[in-house]
C-alpha cells in the first residue's frame, strides 16, 4: 500500500543518516537498512523497529532515530493506526477476511489526506459503512473522544535539566537540547568546546533521568522485571526485581559485580545489560561535576515543543526544539520578560508566576528612576500606616473604658488594612466601681486615722 504517509515518514532515509554508538545497536540498524535496501517501508517494519529499538534507548545514535520516527507518528496518530490497521487486514488472506478487504480501501482513499483532515472526515461520518471492521471501529471511538481533550488545558512540565559542567577559569561549559553554552561574567552565549570528556559525558547523559537530586537510569526486560541504577554523590545503588539490591561506593567493584551477574543472561541482554553498566561506572566516576542546573528550565508542552529558559545574570537565552523539521533556534534577550512572551506565542503557556523575583530585578535595571519613584512610594505608604496606627494607639488609650469606641477604633484599623501582626485587636479596660470605706475602717491614704477622722471626714 502506497500512500503519503509512509512517503513523507522517509523511514530508509532516517536510518541511514544516524549511525549507532553500541554493538547492539549497530547489528539492529543493520539488519533493518539491509531489508529496506530490497523492500518498501511498510507500517509493520516501522512498528517492529520502534519495539526493538526502544531496547536499546541508552544508545543516542539509534534512540535519536526512535525519537524522529516516534514523533511523527505521534503527530499523525489516527492516520497511522488506520494505515496499519489497513496493513494489517490486507495482509491476512483468510476466506473470512474478503468483506474486510474491500472495505478498507475506502480507509485508503481516506489516508492521502493530512491527518488534521483525516479526523474531520471521520467525524463527519464517512467511514460509518464499515464499522463492521472491529479495527476501524475501535480508531473512530477513539476520533470520537477526542472533543474532550480538544477543549482541555495545555499540559506541561517544567524541570531542571541535568549536565555535565565544565569549568575553565571564570567561564563555565554547560549542554542544553543538545546545545552547548557558555556561561561568562554574568552572560549566557552559545559556544563551542574541544573537551571530548564533556561531549562524552553529556552524550551518554542524554538517556539518563532523575530521581530526586540523583542521576538514575531505569528499563524493564521482557519478563517485567525493572533494572534501576541511581548514581548518587557517593555510591550507585543498583535494583533488579525484587531480588537484588545492591551499593557500590567502588566503581570497578561495580563492573566486576555486573560481569558476573551478565554471564547468566543472554548474549543480546548481556552486551545491553553491560553497555548500560560501563556508561553508568563513567557517569559515577564524573559525579562531581554533574549538577542540575537551577538557573535552566526546561518546558515540555504536550504539543511536542520543547523550550529550554537559561538565566544568566545580564542576559536571559530561550533555545526552543519545534520539531523534526524545524530543528532548534536560539536567541539571547536583556530580559527575561521578552523569553518568557516569545514561550507564551509557541506554547500558549505562561511562566511569569514562575520569575516573579527576576522581572523585578529587570524593572530595575530598565528604569532606575520608576524603580526609585516605587520604592519612594512603598516607603510614604509605610510611614502613613506607622502615623494611623500611633494615632489608634493614643485613641485607644483614651478611650479604654469605652466598648462602643473601642469597637469603633477596631473597624477602623481593619478598614485601613493595617495587619493583625502589625496592630493587634484593642480591648477595653474593665470599669471598676469605687467602694466605700466603713468610718471605722483605717484611711486608704495610710495615715493611720481612721477614715471618718481623716479622707472621709474631708469629703463629707
Amino acid at each position: 500500500m502506497s500512500i503519503n504517509l509512509l512517503k513523507n515518514l522517509n523511514f530508509a532515509e532516517k536510518i541511514n543518516a544516524v549511525e549507532a554508538i553500541t554493538e547492539a545497536g549497530k547489528v539492529l540498524l543493520t539488519s533493518y537498512r539491509a531489508h529496506m535496501y530490497t523492500n518498501p517501508a511498510t507500517c509493520s517494519v516501522v512498528n517492529s523497529f520502534v519495539t526493538e529499538a526502544s531496547k536499546y534507548r541508552f544508545d543516542t545514535g539509534l534512540n535519536n532515530i526512535l525519537e524522529s520516527v516516534t514523533s511523527f507518528i505521534k503527530e499523525n496518530n489516527i492516520s497511522w493506526k488506520l494505515a496499519s490497521a489497513c496493513e494489517s487486514i490486507n495482509a491476512n488472506d483468510s476466506t473470512y477476511n474478503y468483506i474486510n478487504k474491500i472495505g478498507v480501501k475506502q480507509v485508503e482513499n481516506l489516508l492521502e489526506m493530512n491527518e488534521a483532515d483525516v479526523i474531520s472526515y471521520i467525524k463527519a461520518g464517512v467511514l460509518k459503512n464499515i464499522q463492521y471492521i472491529p479495527e476501524v471501529r475501535a480508531i473512530c471511538k477513539e476520533v470520537y473522544k477526542q472533543n474532550v481533550t480538544e477543549a482541555q488545558a495545555v499540559n506541561y512540565t517544567v524541570t531542571n535539566p541535568i549536565c555535565y559542567v565544565l569549568t575553565e577559569g571564570k567561564d563555565s561549559y554547560f549542554k542544553v537540547l543538545n546545545k552547548t553554552f557558555k556561561l561568562s561574567e554574568g552572560k549566557v552565549e552559545e559556544a563551542t568546546t574541544d573537551n571530548a570528556e564533556f561531549a562524552r559525558i553529556n552524550q551518554l547523559l542524554e538517556s539518563f533521568g532523575r530521581e530526586g537530586n540523583n542521576v538514575c537510569y531505569k528499563y524493564s526486560n521482557g519478563r517485567g522485571d525493572e533494572t534501576k541504577f541511581v548514581i548518587a554523590e557517593k555510591a550507585i545503588e543498583f535494583t533488579r526485581g525484587s531480588k537484588i539490591s545492591e551499593k557500590f561506593e567502588d566503581k570497578t567493584k561495580f563492573i566486576e559485580y555486573c560481569n558476573t551477574l551478565s554471564k547468566t543472561m543472554q548474549m543480546n541482554e548481556k552486551l545491553s545489560f553491560m553497555q548500560i553498566a560501563n556508561a553508568v561506572a563513567d557517569i559515577f566516576e564524573h559525579v562531581d561535576d554533574i549538577y542540575a542546573l537551577d538557573s535552566v528550565k526546561v518546558l515540555n508542552s504536550n504539543n511536542g515543543t520543547l523550550c529550554a529558559i537559561i538565566e544568566g545574570k545580564d542576559n536571559v537565552n530561550l533555545t526552543v526544539f519545534h520539531n523534526i523539521n524545524h530543528g532548534i533556534s536560539s536567541q539571547n534577550y536583556d530580559y527575561v520578560v521578552e523569553a518568557l512572551n516569545q514561550v507564551i506565542k509557541l506554547t500558549g503557556i505562561d511562566l511569569k508566576a514562575m520569575y516573579e523575583a527576576r522581572i523585578d530585578e529587570d524593572c530595575k535595571k530598565a528604569d532606575p528612576q520608576a524603580q526609585a519613584i516605587k520604592e519612594e512610594l512603598e516607603q510614604n505608604k509605610a510611614a502613613q500606616y506607622d502615623i494611623r496606627k500611633k494615632k489608634i494607639a493614643l485613641l485607644a488609650e483614651q478611650y479604654k473604658n469605652d466598648p462602643v469606641k473601642i469597637a469603633l477604633l477596631n473597624k477602623i484599623a481593619k478598614d485601613l488594612s493595617i495587619l493583625e501582626k502589625e496592630c493587634p485587636a484593642i480591648t477595653t479596660t474593665p470599669v471598676v466601681e469605687k467602694q466605700e470605706p466603713n468610718p471605722d475602717d483605717d484611711c486608704p491614704c495610710g495615715s493611720g486615722k481612721k477614715y471618718c477622722e481623716c479622707c472621709g471626714k474631708k469629703e463629707e
